[in-house]
């Protein structure tokens, strides 16, 4: 019961604080705000669907590569880490912690107890900008794939999750606000940024090497694309991504787009056949899923470690 209470005064304190609503307007002119724009003013009378904007992408192998979801999913996750890396390390700082604790409330139910109240922040705030979203589309004529929408949503919200959890574990983990503020900004550069490069780099490093120790067969080109693509998928916002690109077209045009000419060449005529099982639908979701229950665990378990 008592990591019910810290959750539901979490969330009290969020809006008394008003950073609930400030996040609600924000949403709501982000995915409410653009889905009026896109079918009430872009293609007014013109008729479309919803996957004309919220399963949106370039064409693969392009130059720039663009969609909807990627967007919304850089922009999710850096809200939900910033209303989360602070959630222990501020109260800790400013004595507050001690207090909570002192109640019936144990380090666990502090934990976790942030982690539902912060989760709920930022996905009560995200369902009003994609309800904003259904009612503009229903407004203006365009057909709702209502089962890839509520998917959408639902991996919205799992995402949002995941870096709430992130972001507790920062919190957790830190021993100063500055600390939880450097990891935060770190980590979002990494997952933003630097994932791609490192997936890139881990099958050349993996053949440099092999060339230098003998016995060790260097990877084939093939090898090195699917073990690119897989490391790819470890990172939330990609899993994220290439899920919402499944609900509204095929599961091998999902994992070829962002991927360059070279890779399509190689990746075709193997996802054409069969997808392997680490590149499946279902593993996908259980490394987003697995991004949700690690974390905290690991905050935890560093916090109960901690001397206050």
């Amino acid at each position: 019961m008592t990591l019910e209470s810290v959750a539901r005064k979490d969330f009290r304190d969020a809006i008394r604080s008003r950073w609930l609503m400030g996040l609600t307007v924000f949403f709501a002119l982000l995915i409410g705000g653009s889905t009026v724009l896109f079918y009430g003013v872009l293609l007014k009378g013109a008729g479309a669907n919803s996957e004309s904007l919220f399963g949106l992408t370039t064409a693969p192998g392009g130059l720039f590569s663009f969609s909807y979801a990627g967007m919304l999913g850089f922009v999710l996750a850096l809200i939900a880490l910033v209303t989360a890396h602070g959630s222990l390390i501020d109260e800790r700082e400013s004595g507050s912690l001690k207090l909570l604790l002192s109640l019936p409330n144990s380090r666990r139910d502090v934990v976790f107890g942030k982690l539902i109240g912060r989760t709920l922040v930022v996905v009560a705030s995200m369902l009003v900008g994609f309800v904003i979203a259904l009612f503009a589309m229903l407004f203006t004529g365009a057909q709702v794939a209502f089962v890839s929408f509520a998917g959408q949503v639902a991996l919205s919200g799992l995402l949002a999750t995941a870096f709430v959890s992130i972001g507790i574990w920062l919190s957790a983990s830190s021993n100063t606000p500055r600390q939880a503020l450097f990891g935060t900004i770190g980590l979002y550069f990494i997952f933003a940024v630097l994932w791609s490069t490192v997936a890139t780099g881990i099958p050349r490093l993996f053949n440099w090497a092999a060339g230098k120790v003998p016995g060790i067969d260097p990877m084939a080109a093939e090898q090195i694309v699917l073990t690119r693509l897989f490391i790819k998928y470890l990172n939330p916002l990609r899993a994220y991504e290439t899920l919402i690109a499944q609900l509204y077209g095929s599961a091998a045009a999902a994992r070829l787009f962002k991927a360059g000419l070279q890779e399509s060449l190689v990746l075709d005529p193997i996802l054409q056949e069969s997808i392997p099982v680490y590149l499946s639908g279902p593993f996908i979701l259980v490394v987003l899923l697995a991004w949700i229950v690690i974390p905290p665990i690991l905050g935890y378990r560093s916090f109960q470690k901690s001397d206050l």
